[in-house]
């Protein structure tokens, strides 16, 4: 289904934006009542979110000329005044519902929900087309008792046709009520999205033409008897329940904060904006030089604050911001005492919001990996390196003995020593993280263990320092991953060496360049490495690639296979060719897994191949891996040349 959301604020209509499309919507948006009026008459909308207060047309004008032209679609008013007057003004104006910020998201979805159910006929909690099952609440698909596992594009596609069992649908009606007007992909990613979802009904059983193709025209549900198309009486709610509200697993509520964060570091900046223009207009009723644009340009700040503060979870600056606005609105004259509790609330709110960046910015990105030095038993070089590292300004922490290694759940008793799994958990701001290993006596599971911790993401750079420099003792240390290997170094060899490669290190905020003709794959690559300090560039035309390669310069490319106009493979060959890009890391990420697929891939110059299904986790690993891999080669390129 598609949303037309009307948001002036652009960090609320950010994260709005982002809450609906994870709920698997279409989503356009507009950041004025103008442009959503134009965007009305463009395109078909199941529903409007609406701010009360927007720049050129605001949301009672905007409703009222919807109805007064027959649009029908219901309107949710969004509105920072929890004032009867503006309510009253909203439903008279048409709207269907309303909402008060800050609100709760859940709440905000529920009543989505609810508005979307009523236009649908008929009104079902779970759809049926004979052993096909999809329940639009819990997101769950099956086919008698086998569980389809969809994607959400493939999802919304399904409903679509279970919504509407009798109607065909173009490839355009398609793309006009599940693709937002940015996308625009073409009709290509109808057929291929259509694929996906045949073949994943087949798998569990279902016939092969259950959504039949209508030649030239469009595709369609299979016709089935009419005592099996029936829906269960049972299955139809009750109208005087409360909407069920949708429950998040920890591992969501865990990704909804980390896409807050990301989303209030790139924001926070016009926050801070806003209450720089508070500040001046108290500046100018101070010296009774306000003046009434400069005055309403500060309520607008205020109201924009209130409603964008509450969803970010910071309530007591948003009532601090309500508090604000409450005493610029209108063009009364403002009284002294009046003067006095906004200089007291400004100057909260100042506080406040610099409490808040503090609390809620994630990690900054942009720091070097640590290096990991792994220093045989049998060289003395541990304590010297320490002292020579620390003399430096480096971070060094250490890990004197196996023992220490294998008991590494506590954290460690010395104060230079530290629990590594803290560390690496946490990011800590740590140059070099020093261990004194037995390497050739080291059994297969302690091998296990440190090679998980060297290869948690991001991975660390490694340099083992080894008395025995045998090619058995040199494998397996290869085990551990890409590393130099030191054979019986003394201190200042070790010294100048990190020194180097710490001055030739890039900080960790990669630039990766995505290439894929599926949006929603691009989507769930946003969501999933952005929050690692990731830049991420989407492209699904490959006809764009080489100048968007150029532009966006990336130190990683994620490619696709199978693609209109040009594959993957030809991308792949192209940019071999060219010898800038000769040793830029390039991972595919395909659906293919057969062992002729990989062959082929690697054949054409390509890093490594990832499976589409494969577990988040799995894909980070691999692509800090190259990245970290050229990272590296770059390093000790750097430091042979300055040695030459």
């Amino acid at each position: 289904m598609r949303i037309l959301l009307v948001e002036d604020d652009d960090s609320v209509a950010k994260y709005l934006e982002k809450s609906l499309i994870s709920e698997h919507y279409a989503v356009d948006v507009a950041n004025d009542g103008q442009a959503g009026w134009q965007l009305v008459k463009s395109f078909n909308y199941d529903l409007i979110v609406l701010d009360v207060m927007l720049p050129k047309l605001d949301g009672i004008q905007l409703c009222q000329r919807l109805r007064d032209n027959s649009y029908h679609m219901p309107v949710l008013l969004v509105t920072a005044l929890d004032s009867g007057s503006q309510k009253i003004s909203g439903l008279d104006a048409g709207a269907d519902d309303y909402i008060t910020k800050p609100f709760e998201l859940k709440e905000l979805l529920a009543r989505v929900r609810v508005l979307l159910r009523r236009t649908q006929t008929p009104l079902l909690s779970t759809l049926k087309w004979g052993a096909l099952q999809l329940d639009p609440n819990s997101q769950e698909v099956n086919y008698g008792d086998q569980a389809l596992n969809l994607t959400p594009k493939e999802f919304r596609l399904l409903e679509l046709f279970l919504r509407k069992p009798s109607q065909v649908f173009s490839r355009g009606a398609i793309l006009d009520s599940l693709w937002n007007c940015n996308e625009a992909p073409g009709e290509d990613t109808v057929t291929a999205h259509m694929r996906g979802l045949r073949r994943k009904l087949v798998n569990v059983g279902a016939p092969s033409d259950l959504i039949a193709t209508v030649y030239g025209v469009g595709y369609r549900l299979k016709p089935i008897e009419t005592a099996e198309a029936q829906p269960n009486p049972q299955s139809l709610p009750q109208t005087d329940q409360p909407a069920p509200v949708s429950t998040l697993t920890a591992t969501q509520k865990q990704q909804t904060q980390t896409a807050l964060a990301t989303l209030w570091r790139s924001v926070k900046s016009q926050h801070l904006a806003k209450l720089e223009i508070i500040k001046q207009t108290i500046h100018a009723l101070q010296g009774q030089e306000l003046n009434e644009p400069l005055r309403q340009k500060a309520t607008q700040a205020a109201h924009s604050l209130t409603g964008a503060l509450g969803i970010f979870g910071l309530q007591s600056g948003s009532d601090l911001a309500r508090s604000i606005e409450q005493i610029l609105r209108g063009k009364a004259p403002i009284d002294l005492d009046s003067q006095t509790h906004l200089v007291k609330t400004v100057s909260m709110l100042e506080a406040e919001l610099s409490q808040a960046l503090g609390q809620i910015e994630p990690p900054a990105s942009g720091a070097v990996a640590p290096l990991f030095i792994l220093v045989d038993n049998d060289l003395p070089l541990l304590q010297q390196l320490m002292k020579g590292l620390q003399a430096q300004g480096l971070a060094v922490v250490t890990a004197l003995t196996e023992a220490a290694l294998q008991g590494l759940q506590t954290t460690l008793k010395q104060p230079s020593q530290v629990n590594l799994k803290t560390l690496a958990s946490k990011h800590l701001p740590v140059d070099v993280v020093l261990l004194n290993f037995a390497l050739a006596g080291s059994n297969r599971t302690t091998l296990q263990w440190l090679s998980q911790l060297i290869h948690q993401v991001p991975p660390m750079l490694v340099l083992v320092c080894s008395p025995d420099g045998s090619l058995a003792n040199r494998v397996k240390a290869a085990h551990l991953g890409n590393h130099s290997f030191f054979h019986n170094p003394d201190v200042a060899e070790v010294l100048k060496v990190v020194l180097e490669m710490r001055s030739h290190l890039q900080p960790l905020s990669h630039k990766v360049l995505a290439v894929d003709d599926d949006c929603q794959i691009l989507e769930a690559l946003q969501t999933l490495l952005e929050p690692q300090g990731l830049q991420l560039t989407t492209l699904n035309q490959p006809r764009d690639f080489w100048s968007t390669l150029q532009t966006s310069s990336p130190d990683l490319l994620l490619l696709d296979i199978e693609m209109p106009t040009f594959s993957g493979f030809e991308l792949c060959q192209a940019i071999r060719q060219a010898p800038v890009w000769s040793r830029l890391p390039i991972v595919f990420l395909t659906a293919h897994s057969d062992a002729e697929t990989k062959a082929a891939a690697l054949r054409v110059g390509a890093n490594d191949l990832v499976e589409k299904s494969s577990a988040d986790a799995t894909l980070l690993q691999r692509l800090f891996e190259q990245l970290k891999q050229s990272q590296l080669h770059r390093a000790m390129v750097a430091i042979a040349a300055t040695a030459i």
